[in-house]
């Protein structure tokens, strides 16, 4: 049974905001920015090395402000097989040393792996802070990068993911096809599986 409670994102990244928002509403589940309630914070610096501890100090400081609510922060990277020791936990802010520009960030990415191994996965950590407990979700997307940006439904690295088994990017697939792919999709829906679990344990 799906809980009717409204989760609150802890992020101050507008497209991470969005497309959580996007999947929670596809599997079911009302989400909001935490900036609807209490405007914009400044979040204290993240670590270098556990998205789990990067999100749960997301999810701890809004929580702090909003008591009341249930708060969820997501941290996420890419792995890139081309560039093992690159990216992961410090991948926005890896990237973020060349630009600031989506395409010039896609850019980056095909030059890493040009000649190399084209396989990717994106990975999220999320935590769910409630006034009682906290939860843990984890969710991974598994493909290759394209060789070029393609498709017009996405943005970012959607148009230059391509699923496993597939040919097309992510920005090239429909809803119904494409957000059930990806990784933060299927992070929410394990951190409900492990909520569902907690709530029965007690």
């Amino acid at each position: 049974m799906k809980t009717k409670r409204r989760f609150v994102i802890a992020s101050n990244n507008q497209a991470k905001t969005a497309e959580l928002v996007t999947c929670f509403a596809y599997l079911g589940y009302q989400a909001i920015s935490y900036q609807q309630l209490i405007g914009r914070h400044e979040f204290p610096s993240e670590g270098t090395q556990s998205y789990q501890e990067n999100a749960q100090g997301k999810a701890n400081f809004i929580a702090r402000l909003l008591p009341d609510e249930w708060i969820v922060a997501d941290d996420s990277g890419m792995l890139l097989a081309a560039d093992p020791d690159g990216l992961g936990v410090q991948t926005a802010r890896q990237l973020k040393m060349y630009t600031d520009t989506e395409h010039h960030l896609n850019q980056r990415i095909l030059a890493i792996v040009a000649n190399k191994s084209r396989e990717v996965t994106m990975t999220t950590t999320l935590v769910l802070r409630t006034p009682i407990k906290s939860v843990i979700g984890h969710g991974e997307f598994h493909g290759t990068i394209a060789t070029e940006e393609r498709g017009q439904n996405g943005a970012s690295f959607d148009l230059i993911l391509v699923p496993d088994g597939m040919h097309q990017t992510l920005a090239e697939l429909s809803d119904a096809v494409k957000l059930p792919l990806l990784h933060r999709t299927k992070a929410i829906a394990d951190l409900m599986t492990h909520m569902e679990e907690t709530t029965h344990a007690n």
